[in-house]
């Protein structure tokens, strides 16, 4: 979604990519929307990562984008055509760029949280979802409030407040694009969700994905800020290394 007026004397936004590790497999893992590699519990899963002698290529990502291929696709195109990536981990929004970047690129994927699709109740709240995201504005007009356990019942309530500060009209509307052109997924692949998420859809993962390389957990959004979460690991690792039939 291009907003040329709207978007008039807006900075253009830049993901940022930060090295982790000086040996190993190098692994490219697309953090989720508001995830920071400061962040308490995704620099736990940074530092196992590297214990397990990956040297990671952290993707932090823009949260306020109106062209999805533009902003998100395009820097990262570019920056794995210069390095070897075997395999991408990546969550939430993250899974959503990851798997688009699949189409130009021979990597597997290994998917936490996958943001495939939105989750709605009911005629009315998709009639209003549509009706927002037709709003020429890049500002952020919404701020969904989501309990603190809905991301991880580890995740601190003060880091949650940090968040973005809200959803805008025009990065709803190249998100929702986004997920409406995604290819036939990847049997290759592996996904990691719960059923119970409250952030993205399960049941679009559950639609896309095949029970055979899915993963399910109990847990919230991120399952790095959830209870159970080394057992969990164990499989992201065994599925980082081989594929979906460690799982």
């Amino acid at each position: 979604m291009r907003l040329p007026l709207a978007s008039l004397g807006r900075a253009t936004p830049r993901l940022r990519i930060t090295r982790r590790g000086t040996d190993g497999e190098d692994l490219l893992f697309v953090l989720g929307w508001g995830n920071k590699t400061t962040h308490e519990h995704v620099a736990w899963l940074l530092t196992r990562l590297l214990e397990a002698d990956y040297r990671v290529h952290a993707v932090t990502i823009p949260t306020n984008v109106w062209d999805f291929d533009d902003q998100y696709l395009a820097p990262l195109d570019e920056y794995v055509r210069e390095h070897d990536f075997d395999v991408v981990l990546s969550h939430s929004t993250g899974g959503l760029i990851a798997e688009h970047l699949a189409r130009s690129h021979g990597v597997r994927n290994v998917f936490l949280s996958p943001w495939w699709g939105i989750e709605t109740d009911g005629l009315l709240d998709r009639a209003i979802l549509a009706a927002f995201a037709r709003l020429p504005t890049a500002r952020r007009l919404y701020d969904p409030e989501l309990d603190v356990e809905a991301i991880g019942a580890l995740k601190s309530a003060a880091e949650a407040e940090t968040g973005p500060g809200g959803l805008s009209p025009a990065f709803l509307a190249t998100v929702r694009d986004a997920q409406s052109r995604l290819d036939p997924f990847d049997d290759e692949d592996a996904v990691f969700y719960t059923s119970a998420d409250q952030v993205v859809d399960p049941a679009a993962i559950e639609a896309r994905a095949p029970p055979s390389n899915r993963r399910p957990y109990n847990g919230g959004h991120e399952f790095f800020a959830s209870p159970g979460r080394e057992s969990v690991l164990e499989d992201v690792l065994g599925a980082l290394d081989s594929g979906p039939e460690v799982i």
